[in-house]
Protein backbone atom coordinates (compact mmCIF):
# COMPACT_ATOMS: atom_id res chain seq x y z
CA UNK A 1 0.00 0.00 0.00
CA UNK A 2 1.47 3.37 -1.06
CA UNK A 3 1.97 6.45 1.05
CA UNK A 4 -0.91 8.65 2.04
CA UNK A 5 -1.82 10.89 -0.97
CA UNK A 6 -1.03 14.21 0.77
CA UNK A 7 2.41 12.89 1.76
CA UNK A 8 3.07 11.76 -1.81
CA UNK A 9 2.01 15.13 -3.10
CA UNK A 10 4.33 16.89 -0.64
CA UNK A 11 7.25 14.71 -1.69
CA UNK A 12 6.60 15.46 -5.36
CA UNK A 13 6.43 19.21 -4.72
CA UNK A 14 9.66 19.08 -2.71
CA UNK A 15 11.38 17.19 -5.53
CA UNK A 16 10.20 19.68 -8.16
CA UNK A 17 11.25 22.61 -6.00
CA UNK A 18 14.70 21.10 -5.55
CA UNK A 19 14.95 20.45 -9.29
CA UNK A 20 13.88 24.01 -10.06
CA UNK A 21 16.36 25.51 -7.61
CA UNK A 22 19.15 23.49 -9.08
CA UNK A 23 18.50 24.35 -12.72
CA UNK A 24 16.78 27.74 -12.95
CA UNK A 25 19.08 30.38 -14.45
CA UNK A 26 20.37 33.14 -12.17
CA UNK A 27 22.83 35.98 -12.69
CA UNK A 28 26.37 34.96 -11.84
CA UNK A 29 27.23 36.90 -8.64
CA UNK A 30 30.74 37.54 -9.99
CA UNK A 31 29.18 39.47 -12.91
CA UNK A 32 26.12 40.96 -11.18
CA UNK A 33 25.78 44.72 -11.44
CA UNK A 34 22.92 46.83 -10.02
CA UNK A 35 21.82 49.76 -12.18
CA UNK A 36 19.33 52.61 -11.76
CA UNK A 37 17.90 53.29 -15.20
CA UNK A 38 15.26 55.47 -16.86
CA UNK A 39 12.98 54.88 -19.78
CA UNK A 40 10.49 56.99 -21.78
CA UNK A 41 7.60 54.92 -23.13
CA UNK A 42 3.87 54.93 -23.81
CA UNK A 43 1.57 54.90 -20.79
CA UNK A 44 -0.10 51.68 -21.94
CA UNK A 45 3.18 49.73 -21.74
CA UNK A 46 4.68 48.12 -18.67
CA UNK A 47 7.57 49.75 -16.82
CA UNK A 48 9.35 46.38 -17.01
CA UNK A 49 11.64 46.99 -20.00
CA UNK A 50 10.85 43.97 -22.17
CA UNK A 51 12.50 44.54 -25.57
CA UNK A 52 13.10 48.16 -24.61
CA UNK A 53 15.97 50.63 -24.35
CA UNK A 54 16.86 52.22 -21.03
CA UNK A 55 19.52 54.71 -19.95
CA UNK A 56 21.43 55.92 -16.93
CA UNK A 57 20.50 59.44 -15.91
CA UNK A 58 23.01 61.13 -18.25
CA UNK A 59 21.88 58.97 -21.16
CA UNK A 60 18.26 59.84 -20.41
CA UNK A 61 19.07 63.54 -20.24
CA UNK A 62 20.66 63.33 -23.69
CA UNK A 63 17.63 61.53 -25.14
CA UNK A 64 15.24 64.05 -23.60
CA UNK A 65 17.29 67.12 -24.56
CA UNK A 66 17.23 65.98 -28.16
CA UNK A 67 13.43 66.29 -28.12
CA UNK A 68 13.19 69.89 -26.89
CA UNK A 69 13.49 71.16 -30.46
CA UNK A 70 10.96 68.68 -31.82
CA UNK A 71 8.21 71.26 -32.53
CA UNK A 72 10.62 72.94 -34.96
CA UNK A 73 12.41 69.82 -36.13
CA UNK A 74 9.13 68.12 -37.06
CA UNK A 75 7.40 71.38 -38.02
CA UNK A 76 8.74 74.35 -39.94
CA UNK A 77 12.26 72.85 -40.05
CA UNK A 78 11.23 69.36 -41.07
CA UNK A 79 13.67 67.62 -43.42
CA UNK A 80 16.37 70.21 -42.76
CA UNK A 81 18.42 67.56 -40.97
CA UNK A 82 18.87 63.82 -40.70
CA UNK A 83 17.29 63.98 -37.25
CA UNK A 84 13.85 64.84 -38.63
CA UNK A 85 13.78 61.51 -40.42
CA UNK A 86 14.81 59.71 -37.24
CA UNK A 87 12.99 61.52 -34.43
CA UNK A 88 9.73 62.58 -36.02
CA UNK A 89 8.69 58.97 -36.64
CA UNK A 90 9.64 57.69 -33.19
CA UNK A 91 6.56 57.03 -31.03
CA UNK A 92 8.69 57.32 -27.88
CA UNK A 93 9.28 60.93 -28.85
CA UNK A 94 6.07 62.06 -30.54
CA UNK A 95 3.28 60.26 -28.62
CA UNK A 96 1.10 62.40 -26.34
CA UNK A 97 0.70 59.85 -23.51
CA UNK A 98 4.36 59.29 -22.66
CA UNK A 99 5.56 58.37 -19.18
CA UNK A 100 9.05 58.13 -17.67
CA UNK A 101 9.86 55.08 -15.56
CA UNK A 102 12.70 54.84 -13.07
CA UNK A 103 13.70 51.23 -12.47
CA UNK A 104 16.43 49.30 -10.71
CA UNK A 105 17.83 46.30 -12.54
CA UNK A 106 20.41 43.70 -11.80
CA UNK A 107 22.31 42.77 -14.95
CA UNK A 108 25.07 40.46 -16.05
CA UNK A 109 27.92 42.83 -16.92
CA UNK A 110 29.16 40.69 -19.81
CA UNK A 111 27.29 42.95 -22.22
CA UNK A 112 26.27 42.17 -25.76
CA UNK A 113 25.75 44.29 -28.84
CA UNK A 114 23.45 47.27 -28.28
CA UNK A 115 20.04 46.79 -29.87
CA UNK A 116 17.72 49.50 -31.15
CA UNK A 117 14.32 48.80 -29.56
CA UNK A 118 11.18 50.58 -30.74
CA UNK A 119 7.46 50.07 -31.15
CA UNK A 120 6.61 48.01 -34.20
CA UNK A 121 4.05 50.10 -36.09
CA UNK A 122 2.28 47.01 -37.41
CA UNK A 123 1.96 45.01 -34.18
CA UNK A 124 2.04 47.79 -31.59
CA UNK A 125 4.61 45.76 -29.63
CA UNK A 126 8.20 46.56 -28.80
CA UNK A 127 10.85 44.78 -30.82
CA UNK A 128 14.63 45.06 -31.03
CA UNK A 129 17.23 44.94 -33.79
CA UNK A 130 20.95 44.55 -33.17
CA UNK A 131 22.58 47.55 -34.81
CA UNK A 132 25.89 46.03 -35.80
CA UNK A 133 25.05 42.51 -36.95
CA UNK A 134 25.91 42.12 -40.60
CA UNK A 135 23.59 39.16 -41.15
CA UNK A 136 20.61 41.35 -40.28
CA UNK A 137 21.52 43.74 -43.08
CA UNK A 138 22.35 41.10 -45.68
CA UNK A 139 18.79 39.80 -45.44
CA UNK A 140 17.42 43.06 -46.84
CA UNK A 141 17.06 44.13 -50.46
CA UNK A 142 17.53 47.60 -52.01
CA UNK A 143 15.03 50.40 -51.77
CA UNK A 144 13.80 50.09 -55.37
CA UNK A 145 12.97 46.37 -55.13
CA UNK A 146 9.13 46.28 -54.93
CA UNK A 147 9.00 42.63 -53.94
CA UNK A 148 11.53 42.56 -51.12
CA UNK A 149 12.40 44.11 -47.81
CA UNK A 150 13.55 47.69 -47.68
CA UNK A 151 17.21 48.02 -46.79
CA UNK A 152 17.10 51.80 -46.41
CA UNK A 153 14.36 51.60 -43.81
CA UNK A 154 15.77 48.80 -41.71
CA UNK A 155 17.50 49.64 -38.45
CA UNK A 156 21.19 50.15 -38.89
CA UNK A 157 21.33 49.21 -42.58
CA UNK A 158 22.06 51.07 -45.80
CA UNK A 159 22.29 49.97 -49.44
CA UNK A 160 25.75 50.57 -50.89
CA UNK A 161 27.55 49.25 -53.98
CA UNK A 162 25.23 46.33 -54.57
CA UNK A 163 24.91 45.14 -50.98
CA UNK A 164 23.14 45.99 -47.75
CA UNK A 165 25.65 47.00 -45.06
CA UNK A 166 25.55 48.23 -41.48
CA UNK A 167 25.23 51.94 -42.21
CA UNK A 168 27.20 51.39 -45.39
CA UNK A 169 30.72 50.45 -44.32
CA UNK A 170 31.81 50.21 -47.95
CA UNK A 171 30.72 53.75 -48.78
CA UNK A 172 32.44 55.56 -45.89
CA UNK A 173 35.51 57.60 -46.80
CA UNK A 174 36.64 58.94 -43.41
CA UNK A 175 38.23 56.96 -40.58
CA UNK A 176 36.28 58.64 -37.76
CA UNK A 177 32.96 58.06 -39.47
CA UNK A 178 33.95 54.45 -40.17
CA UNK A 179 34.66 53.49 -36.58
CA UNK A 180 32.33 55.63 -34.46
CA UNK A 181 28.65 55.42 -33.62
CA UNK A 182 26.54 52.36 -34.24
CA UNK A 183 28.96 51.16 -36.88
CA UNK A 184 31.24 48.24 -36.18
CA UNK A 185 33.30 48.71 -39.31
CA UNK A 186 37.06 48.45 -39.72
CA UNK A 187 39.32 51.12 -41.22
CA UNK A 188 41.96 49.71 -43.56
CA UNK A 189 44.93 52.08 -43.46
CA UNK A 190 46.67 50.58 -46.49
CA UNK A 191 44.05 51.66 -48.99
CA UNK A 192 42.21 54.17 -46.78
CA UNK A 193 38.93 52.30 -47.03
CA UNK A 194 36.18 51.21 -44.69
CA UNK A 195 34.93 47.62 -44.61
CA UNK A 196 33.70 44.82 -42.43
CA UNK A 197 35.80 43.94 -39.37
CA UNK A 198 38.02 40.85 -39.55
CA UNK A 199 37.12 37.61 -37.86
CA UNK A 200 33.73 36.01 -37.28
CA UNK A 201 30.64 38.22 -37.61
CA UNK A 202 29.16 39.86 -34.52
CA UNK A 203 26.51 37.66 -32.91
CA UNK A 204 23.18 39.10 -31.82
CA UNK A 205 22.77 37.38 -28.43
CA UNK A 206 19.28 38.10 -27.08
CA UNK A 207 20.16 36.72 -23.65
CA UNK A 208 22.70 39.48 -23.00
CA UNK A 209 21.97 43.06 -22.06
CA UNK A 210 23.06 45.37 -24.87
CA UNK A 211 25.30 48.28 -23.93
CA UNK A 212 26.37 51.51 -25.64
CA UNK A 213 28.71 54.09 -24.11
CA UNK A 214 27.62 57.39 -25.65
CA UNK A 215 31.13 58.83 -25.30
CA UNK A 216 32.10 56.56 -28.20
CA UNK A 217 29.63 58.04 -30.68
CA UNK A 218 29.64 61.40 -32.45
CA UNK A 219 26.02 61.98 -33.45
CA UNK A 220 25.50 65.56 -34.54
CA UNK A 221 29.21 66.28 -34.22
CA UNK A 222 29.73 66.24 -37.98
CA UNK A 223 27.48 66.80 -41.03
CA UNK A 224 25.46 63.69 -41.76
CA UNK A 225 25.87 62.17 -45.21
CA UNK A 226 27.72 65.21 -46.57
CA UNK A 227 24.98 67.62 -45.48
CA UNK A 228 25.78 71.00 -43.97
CA UNK A 229 25.67 71.28 -40.19
CA UNK A 230 22.21 72.55 -39.20
CA UNK A 231 21.05 74.21 -35.98
CA UNK A 232 19.44 70.87 -35.05
CA UNK A 233 22.80 69.14 -35.52
CA UNK A 234 24.41 71.64 -33.16
CA UNK A 235 21.72 71.02 -30.54
CA UNK A 236 22.10 67.27 -30.84
CA UNK A 237 25.89 67.27 -31.00
CA UNK A 238 26.33 69.65 -28.08
CA UNK A 239 23.72 67.79 -26.00
CA UNK A 240 25.68 64.60 -26.58
CA UNK A 241 28.99 66.17 -25.50
CA UNK A 242 27.30 67.76 -22.50
CA UNK A 243 25.93 64.52 -21.11
CA UNK A 244 27.34 61.40 -22.78
CA UNK A 245 25.90 58.65 -20.57
CA UNK A 246 25.05 55.02 -21.19
CA UNK A 247 22.26 53.24 -23.06
CA UNK A 248 21.09 49.68 -22.49
CA UNK A 249 18.83 47.24 -24.32
CA UNK A 250 17.04 44.48 -22.45
CA UNK A 251 15.68 41.67 -24.62
CA UNK A 252 12.65 39.93 -23.19
CA UNK A 253 14.41 36.60 -23.85
CA UNK A 254 17.19 37.61 -21.46
CA UNK A 255 15.03 38.35 -18.40
CA UNK A 256 15.56 35.87 -15.57
CA UNK A 257 12.59 33.53 -15.24
CA UNK A 258 12.83 31.87 -11.81
CA UNK A 259 9.99 29.47 -12.60
CA UNK A 260 11.45 28.32 -15.90
CA UNK A 261 13.79 25.39 -15.31
CA UNK A 262 14.58 25.23 -19.03
CA UNK A 263 16.28 28.65 -19.07
CA UNK A 264 20.02 28.06 -19.11
CA UNK A 265 21.23 31.69 -18.90
CA UNK A 266 19.71 35.07 -18.09
CA UNK A 267 21.09 38.56 -18.38
CA UNK A 268 18.84 40.78 -16.26
CA UNK A 269 16.07 41.04 -13.71
CA UNK A 270 13.99 43.83 -12.17
CA UNK A 271 14.87 44.70 -8.58
CA UNK A 272 12.27 47.48 -8.31
CA UNK A 273 10.11 49.86 -10.29
CA UNK A 274 10.97 52.97 -8.29
CA UNK A 275 8.48 55.41 -9.79
CA UNK A 276 6.61 56.17 -12.97
CA UNK A 277 5.56 59.73 -13.84
CA UNK A 278 4.01 61.41 -16.84
CA UNK A 279 6.52 62.98 -19.20
CA UNK A 280 4.37 66.11 -19.21
CA UNK A 281 4.88 66.52 -15.47
CA UNK A 282 8.55 65.60 -15.70
CA UNK A 283 9.12 68.19 -18.43
CA UNK A 284 7.26 70.87 -16.47
CA UNK A 285 9.46 70.37 -13.39
CA UNK A 286 12.66 70.46 -15.44
CA UNK A 287 11.56 73.43 -17.56
CA UNK A 288 10.72 75.44 -14.43
CA UNK A 289 14.27 74.93 -13.13
CA UNK A 290 15.76 76.08 -16.46
CA UNK A 291 13.43 79.10 -16.64
CA UNK A 292 14.24 80.15 -13.07
CA UNK A 293 17.97 79.63 -13.58
CA UNK A 294 17.82 81.69 -16.76
CA UNK A 295 17.17 84.84 -14.73
CA UNK A 296 18.82 84.00 -11.38
CA UNK A 297 21.71 81.52 -11.76
CA UNK A 298 25.30 82.33 -12.69
CA UNK A 299 24.89 80.11 -15.73
CA UNK A 300 21.62 81.76 -16.75
CA UNK A 301 21.45 83.10 -20.30
CA UNK A 302 19.03 85.94 -19.38
CA UNK A 303 17.04 84.99 -22.44
CA UNK A 304 13.36 84.19 -21.83
CA UNK A 305 12.36 87.63 -20.51
CA UNK A 306 14.63 89.68 -22.74
CA UNK A 307 14.17 87.92 -26.09
CA UNK A 308 10.70 86.31 -25.96
CA UNK A 309 7.36 88.05 -25.91
CA UNK A 310 5.00 87.35 -23.00
CA UNK A 311 3.25 84.45 -24.74
CA UNK A 312 6.40 82.71 -25.96
CA UNK A 313 8.06 82.82 -22.53
CA UNK A 314 5.88 79.86 -21.50
CA UNK A 315 5.17 78.38 -24.92
CA UNK A 316 7.54 75.40 -25.11
CA UNK A 317 6.70 74.94 -28.81
CA UNK A 318 7.81 78.42 -29.82
CA UNK A 319 11.11 79.06 -31.55
CA UNK A 320 12.09 81.64 -28.95
CA UNK A 321 11.46 79.35 -25.95
CA UNK A 322 13.34 76.44 -27.55
CA UNK A 323 16.34 78.59 -28.43
CA UNK A 324 16.41 80.04 -24.90
CA UNK A 325 16.27 76.54 -23.42
CA UNK A 326 19.32 75.47 -25.42
CA UNK A 327 21.10 78.76 -24.68
CA UNK A 328 20.84 77.95 -20.98
CA UNK A 329 21.72 74.29 -21.22
CA UNK A 330 24.43 74.41 -23.90
CA UNK A 331 25.71 77.98 -23.68
CA UNK A 332 25.07 81.08 -25.73
CA UNK A 333 26.79 79.64 -28.81
CA UNK A 334 25.25 76.17 -28.55
CA UNK A 335 23.05 76.77 -31.58
CA UNK A 336 25.81 77.87 -33.93
CA UNK A 337 29.00 75.97 -33.14
CA UNK A 338 30.22 72.78 -31.51
CA UNK A 339 31.14 73.35 -27.86
CA UNK A 340 32.61 71.45 -24.95
CA UNK A 341 30.55 70.36 -21.95
CA UNK A 342 31.68 73.25 -19.72
CA UNK A 343 29.41 75.73 -21.48
CA UNK A 344 25.94 76.50 -20.07
CA UNK A 345 24.37 74.84 -17.05
CA UNK A 346 26.75 72.63 -15.00
CA UNK A 347 26.16 68.94 -15.59
CA UNK A 348 25.63 68.29 -11.86
CA UNK A 349 22.84 70.88 -11.77
CA UNK A 350 21.32 69.32 -14.87
CA UNK A 351 21.39 65.87 -13.22
CA UNK A 352 19.70 67.26 -10.11
CA UNK A 353 16.97 68.84 -12.23
CA UNK A 354 16.28 65.56 -14.01
CA UNK A 355 15.82 63.74 -10.69
CA UNK A 356 13.31 66.21 -9.26
CA UNK A 357 10.24 64.58 -10.91
CA UNK A 358 11.01 61.33 -9.05
CA UNK A 359 11.08 62.95 -5.61
CA UNK A 360 8.15 62.84 -3.21
CA UNK A 361 5.33 65.19 -4.22
CA UNK A 362 5.85 67.12 -0.97
CA UNK A 363 9.42 67.83 -2.14
CA UNK A 364 8.35 69.08 -5.56
CA UNK A 365 8.21 65.73 -7.35
CA UNK A 366 5.54 64.46 -9.71
CA UNK A 367 2.65 62.22 -8.70
CA UNK A 368 3.27 58.57 -9.50
CA UNK A 369 1.11 56.99 -12.20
Amino acid sequence: MGPHPPLALFALCLFLATLHTATAATIDPHHAQNLTLYHVHGANYSSVPHDMNTADINGDIYFSMRTKGLPLECGVWKNLSFWSWLDCSNAEVTATDLVVSKVRLQVDDRYGDYADCNINQETGLYSCDCENVQENCSAFTPLNDPGGNNCNRSNGCMWNRGRCDTYGCLNVTQKEECTQGYRKCAWHEKNASCGLPPGPPIVCNTSLVGFLNLSTVNWGRHPHHNEHESIVDYWHGNSLTKTNGEWYSTWKDGECRPNDASQMFCGWKVLAVVKRVTKQCSDSRINAIIETGDRTADWGARCFETKCDVVDRTNTSSKCWIECFYNNVLGLNGSSQLLNRSEGIPVDVLREAWQVPFKDVRDGGCPGV
